[in-house]
């Protein structure tokens, strides 16, 4: 009669599969050490002669006019990524100009433009050289502001036409006090009533009075209306001073790390899955009786 077969316990298991791994890679050590290195020294060598590529990272303030966005983040975002946007801004900065064709199908590939914080996006683009990915940023900012200028000009000329109206006001109530505040107008050359004199003063002053109020306030709304035009209210997109531009290949170690690490772990099960030795008596496994 047999007997049941007695628990293995955890510590067992993972002793008898320790010991199994430590069989299975003992017998092919070297055949293990020796192919990782030489995949890790392949890679090595073949990144070494991948051609050079470089990705700028850069944040671009979007335009506004009157404290407020020409469009939102989401629409410019969407203009930028559009091909024939990026054809437009290529040609207009003169980089679609030369004789190798890949680098600029490599601009037009990798350019992305995404929202970003409000009021602002975020563009990545990928290039043979860390000016050309600098170049190929700013052209699109400048493309994206002479196609945004239509929407801009009817804003901004509405404004300064308001502000040219409050001007020539400023400037005929300017000629207005400087009549009142001559002599001539508060004593009349001629002798005559004193009470009439009295009432022709005051209704000078009340005269007065009334332009230097209705001065005051012309100037207040051409403040105001200038402000509306000014740096910090009305302003186009611009890019950011810290243009990030890093080298993305070739990488070689990078590279040779990866894919040595990937050969190890083939190797390792290659190893575990060919049969291994015979196990030693006292294993973690039992047989039945």
């Amino acid at each position: 009669m047999s007997e049941v077969q007695r628990p293995i316990s955890i510590a067992e298991y993972v002793g008898g599969l320790s010991a199994f791994l430590g069989r299975s890679v003992q017998k092919r050590l070297s055949t293990i050490a020796l192919g990782t290195l030489a995949v890790m020294l392949t890679v090595f060598l073949v990144s070494q002669v991948m051609p050079v590529r470089y990705t700028a990272t850069a944040s671009v303030r979007l335009a506004r006019v009157d404290d407020d966005d020409l469009t939102t983040p989401q629409a410019t975002a969407t203009q930028m990524n559009l091909r024939t946007f990026q054809v437009r801004a290529l040609h207009a900065a003169g980089l679609a100009a030369g004789p190798d064709d890949r680098d600029r199908k490599l601009i037009l590939d990798s350019f992305n433009a995404r929202p970003n914080t409000a009021g602002t996006l975020t563009l990545v683009v990928t290039a043979a050289g860390e000016k050309q990915a600098g170049d190929a940023l700013e052209a699109a900012v400048s493309q994206l502001n002479n196609e945004q200028e239509k929407l801009r000009a009817p804003l901004v000329s509405d404004i300064e036409a308001r502000l040219a109206l409050v001007d020539a006001n400023i400037a005929s109530l300017t000629r207005i006090r400087e009549s009142l505040a001559t002599s001539d107008s508060i004593s009349p050359s001629a002798a005559g009533d004193p009470l009439a004199l009295a009432w022709r003063r005051l209704w000078l002053l009340d005269l007065t009075t009334k332009n230097e109020e209705s001065l005051a306030a012309a100037n207040a709304l051409r403040r105001r209306l200038a402000s509306r035009l000014g740096p910090a209210n009305t302003y186009p997109a611009s890019l950011s001073d810290d243009v990030i531009i890093v080298q993305i290949s070739p990488r070689p170690i990078r590279h040779a790390i990866f894919a040595g690490a990937i050969a190890l772990l083939a190797l390792l099960l290659y190893a575990m899955i060919r049969m291994p030795g015979p196990a030693p008596r006292g294993g973690a496994q039992r047989e039945l009786c």
